[in-house]
């Protein structure tokens, strides 16, 4: 168990402010469309704050990326000759990859589809044998 400081009554100050506001701001959360979570210390999470700092944190890196390129020592047309180049190469690892994917997935599917129809003539097989039994055991 953890120490969580000098206990309050119930009647300060301190415990009504927050029991307050905590009780006002998930209201307030819901209202504005936003899905603020509770957390296990008793705080919301407000997940339309954290998509938006994603969403800048993205357009930040964009931003500066662009403006490195910008700000090469390489004139633009041999930027665009060495970005060609590592698209191409990996456009080329890419289709190897996927390549080598499909044709394991295309094994792994043609297994699957000879172990089914193995059961199936199994048990067709299984079926046949007993009938036969049964037919023998009322005959007899």
């Amino acid at each position: 168990m953890s120490y969580a400081g000098p206990s309050r009554g119930a009647g300060s100050a301190r415990t009504a402010r927050s029991s307050r506001t905590a009780s006002t701001g998930s209201r307030t959360a819901a209202g504005r469309g936003g899905s603020a979570a509770p957390s296990s210390n008793g705080l919301e999470t407000d997940w339309g704050q954290i998509a938006l700092f994603g969403a800048g944190l993205a357009l930040g890196i964009t931003l500066g990326a662009g403006a490195a390129l910008l700000a090469a020592p390489r004139t633009g047309q041999e930027t665009r000759a060495v970005l060609r180049g590592r698209v191409s190469r990996l456009r080329r690892t890419a289709g190897r990859k996927g390549h080598d994917a499909w044709d394991d997935l295309r094994d792994e599917l043609a297994g699957v589809k000879h172990a089914i129809r193995r059961r199936k003539l199994k048990r067709a097989a299984d079926r046949e044998r007993r009938r036969e039994l049964d037919l023998e055991a009322a005959l007899e």
